[in-house]
């Protein structure tokens, strides 16, 4: 790996971690299509870590908050326990889902179905308190669904949310409420594997991690503008196109 790519590689996690495009949807094309070599286990976990800390950053005032309420801790946990039982189900095939060109393509292309139905939901009322362990449920079961790369996490649970009737704001906030421990736990899980770096891999990591940080913490402030503009569904155009190039490459 060069420092050209790792930089590139925390930039690109940066964006598609949060906008609703799938990072692991982007990984594969980059990886499949313009052959990118995989990237050390120890560089993907600082590229966890950087996105877990701009989240941290953006919703720093929040952390306390969340901590202190009871019901939203045992909401969240709910809303995680879906993409767990999905991702241990799954575990024995996740190689050969991600060597998936086809399936990939057919992934953005849920992802985009998903984003374009947001346009159509008319009221949304509830607020935080009001979210309910059905709710919860219902997102998590969305969340689960971003197991498949192509199928983008921020998108999939906060339309899941939309369409639970939730509030743009406090939908996006319980989104990346829940992305807080779906990115930490899979951070956790890459630890294990890490064996041994050196230096160049250790400032290649932190080069990663901090164009990560840096351009995930204003992919944050450009999507909540966006949501609150009503334009999220937006990005299922481009979701769509990227799911027929790879449907169309995988043929080829």
């Amino acid at each position: 790996m060069t420092f050209f790519q790792a930089i590139f590689l925390g930039i690109l996690q940066g964006i598609t971690e949060f906008l609703p495009i799938s990072s692991s949807g982007h990984l594969v094309i980059f990886q499949k299509i313009f052959g990118f070599e995989e990237a050390p286990v120890v560089f993907d976990t600082l590229l966890h870590l950087g996105t877990l800390v701009a989240l941290i950053i953006f919703f720093w005032k929040d952390i306390k908050k969340i901590l202190q309420d009871k019901k939203l801790i045992l909401l969240l946990i709910v809303g995680t326990i879906p993409v767990v039982i999905v991702g241990f189900l799954l575990q024995d095939k996740i190689n050969e889902i991600f060597n998936s060109l086809l399936l990939v393509g057919v992934s953005f292309l849920i992802t985009s179905v998903i984003l374009f139905l947001t346009s159509l939901v008319k009221k949304q009322e509830k607020n935080l308190k009001e979210i309910t362990y059905k709710d919860a449920t219902i997102i998590g079961l969305f969340q689960a669904l971003s197991i498949l790369p192509g199928v983008s996490r921020s998108g999939s649970t906060m339309s899941g949310a939309f369409f639970r009737g939730i509030k743009k704001e406090d939908a996006f906030s319980f989104s990346f409420y829940l992305g807080m421990i779906a990115i930490l736990g899979a951070a956790v899980l890459e630890v294990p594997q890490v064996t041994s770096f050196n230096s160049t891999d250790a400032l290649q990591g932190f080069l990663g991690f901090l164009f990560a940080t840096i351009v995930g913490f204003f992919a944050l402030k450009f999507l909540k503008k966006v949501v609150l503009k009503e334009k999220f569904y937006y990005f299922g155009i481009y979701c769509a196109i990227i799911g027929i190039i790879c449907i169309i490459k995988s043929f080829l």
